[in-house]
């Protein structure tokens, strides 16, 4: 376990000084030179469907490990797969903001005061990271359908869910980072 966390840390590492830099970024950047206003930032409206679906999937993976614990396989196989399908429609709704961010970037009146490239940067850093998770849930599932988690062997799971559980906190930073900027970039 100890290099999960190891591997979780250096991670969150990254993850938030890449968001503390985003908000620097713009918040140095928003400034209007001679009397420009910035660009408008908003958020695709797909991240807030997409958010729920996170948070569904970390929710289905820790009842699927609480399930292992006490040996109930049905349980677990139920909730892993349930896992995989919302890992599954995340990936598609996310590209849809995804686009509506490379989109927004690449109407904008001037590359200096667009915050949405850098948005699109970091939310890509995070859908790379949950490509990963994907990877994880398909292996997750496959092991839960041959009941290979019980009350002493669910690392696997276990692994998984720690990750996920990792994946919904980066989220939620990343959004409350947008919508910082889309406060700043809006505002006046």
């Amino acid at each position: 376990m100890q290099g999960v966390w190891l591997f979780l840390i250096s991670l969150a590492i990254f993850f938030v000084s890449s968001i503390l830099l985003y908000v620097v970024y713009v918040a140095m950047r928003i400034a209007p030179e001679s009397g420009m206003r910035p660009q408008s930032f908003f958020l695709p409206k797909s991240f807030l469907p997409s958010t729920l679906l996170l948070v569904g999937i970390s929710a289905a993976l820790e009842w699927a490990l609480r399930a292992a614990k006490r040996d109930r396989n049905a349980v677990v196989r139920r909730a892993t797969l349930a896992a995989f399908i919302m890992g599954m429609l995340f990936m598609v709704i996310q590209s849809e903001g995804m686009y509506r961010l490379i989109y927004a970037a690449s109407i904008a009146t001037s590359s200096k005061n667009s915050a949405y490239a850098l948005a699109f940067v970091l939310a890509l850093l995070h859908a790379l990271h949950v490509a990963g998770g994907v990877f994880g849930l398909v292996r997750v599932v496959f092991q839960a359908r041959r009941d290979k988690y019980d009350h002493e062997r669910f690392f696997g799971l276990q692994f998984c869910t720690l990750y996920w559980h990792f994946l919904d906190l980066v989220w939620v930073f990343l959004i409350a980072s947008f919508l910082v900027t889309g406060l700043l970039v809006n505002k006046g």
